[in-house]
């Protein structure tokens, strides 16, 4: 039987968990293979850090000024199978998966006032989902969508998840992994929307799993009614 079969139509699945973790890969294979949409919600942060590296911006107030107002376009694209994100029309699907952006999101993303207004454009892309969508990001379960049918928490050891990384991004796996645990204590201390395991959330911990068999491990949790 097709796993689309197993769910109902309108689904919204939190998923949440620590930076190499595979959560995104996962979610959105998983997304795939389900028929739903797809939100990287890491994806906009990264988008709003491009800027304001671009912009020269770290003042607040000013980035809040710059980014809420009709001439700011962000656009993420919800299709599994479409991983495009742009601002302003550029396309910045790329760029901001690059070191210099990734070094920098958690410092933007720590800002009350950037997380309130993503918060509010991830609701609205959840509201205007024709069909099931899976959310992945690091307060999904606890603060954007409490109520979701789904909350995941898909999460592995420090060591598996540095090796995972840097063999992604080509890099030395003891940097990868001091960057990662700096990260990972900047998402856990922040002031806020902290990285949490949200209430009534399942976990699932990947460290001994391969990726089929983590998908395969996604699906069964939210196909179990």
């Amino acid at each position: 039987m097709n796993a689309s079969n197993l769910t109902r139509p309108n689904m919204v699945v939190a998923v949440d968990g620590p930076s190499g973790s595979g959560k995104s890969s996962i979610s959105k294979e998983s997304a795939n293979r389900l028929g739903f949409n797809f939100l990287d919600t890491g994806a906009m942060y990264r988008s709003v850090t491009w800027f304001c590296v671009t912009e020269n911006l770290d003042d607040e107030d000013l980035i809040i000024e710059r980014i809420n107002n009709k001439d700011f376009k962000l656009y993420i694209s919800t299709d599994p199978l479409k991983d495009q994100v742009k601002v302003n029309d550029e396309d910045v699907s790329k760029i901001i998966r690059e070191d210099e952006i990734t070094s920098r999101v958690s410092h933007f993303a720590a800002m009350p006032k950037i997380r309130q207004f993503l918060v509010s454009k991830q609701r609205e892309l959840v509201q205007a989902s024709n069909s099931g969508i899976i959310v992945e990001g690091r307060d999904i379960g606890s603060v954007v969508l409490p109520e979701a049918d789904f909350k995941i928490f898909i999460t592995a050891n420090d060591d598996v998840r540095a090796k995972r990384r840097a063999i992604q991004i080509d890099s030395n796996e003891n940097d990868v992994l001091v960057a990662q645990r700096k990260r990972d204590l900047l998402d856990s201390s922040r002031k806020v929307s902290p990285l949490v395991i949200p209430d009534g959330a399942v976990i699932l911990d990947n460290s001994d799993l391969d990726f089929e068999q983590s998908v395969e491990k996604f699906i069964e949790i939210v196909s179990a009614e």
